[in-house]
C-alpha cells in the first residue's frame, strides 16, 4: 500500500493521561498527532493513507498492540510501528521483530528514544 507521508503520528494507547501526553509532546515538537484508545477504535476510523508512523500501546483491553499490528500486517497494511511495553517480555519483543515492529520501548520510557524514531518516520 503506498502512503502520502504527511507526517501524521498514530498514539494508541487505552490509558488517556499517557496518550495526552505522548500527543502534546509530539505536537509540541511540531508533528500532527492523532490520538485513538484502542486497536479498534484505530482499525475502524483512522485512514492509514494519511499516517507517517504508529506508536502503539501493547497491554490494551480487548487487542494488544501486537495484535493490532498483525491485523494491519493481515490487510496489507505497512506503517513503521514503536510498541511500548511496561514488562519486559522476549515474546512479545520476538513477534514485534516477525511483525516488523522497528522499536520497542519499556515503560519508563525516554522521550529521547521516542522523539529519534518519529524523526526518522515522520520526518
Amino acid at each position: 500500500m503506498d502512503r502520502d507521508n504527511t507526517g501524521i503520528v498514530a498514539v494508541i494507547d487505552d490509558d488517556n493521561d499517557v496518550g495526552d501526553v505522548l500527543g502534546g509532546l509530539l505536537e509540541t515538537m511540531g508533528y500532527a498527532v492523532e490520538t485513538y484508545r484502542s486497536g479498534m477504535d484505530f482499525l475502524s476510523e483512522a485512514r492509514m493513507d494519511r499516517l507517517a508512523c504508529l506508536v502503539v500501546d501493547q497491554n490494551m483491553p480487548r487487542m494488544t498492540g501486537l495484535e493490532m499490528i498483525e491485523r494491519l500486517s493481515d490487510r496489507g497494511v505497512n506503517i513503521p510501528a514503536l510498541l511500548i511495553t511496561g514488562v519486559h517480555d522476549a515474546e512479545v519483543e520476538r513477534k514485534a521483530a516477525d511483525l516488523g515492529v522497528m522499536t520497542v520501548l519499556e515503560k519508563p520510557m525516554s522521550h529521547h528514544e521516542l522523539l529519534r524514531f518519529i524523526s526518522v518516520t515522520a520526518g
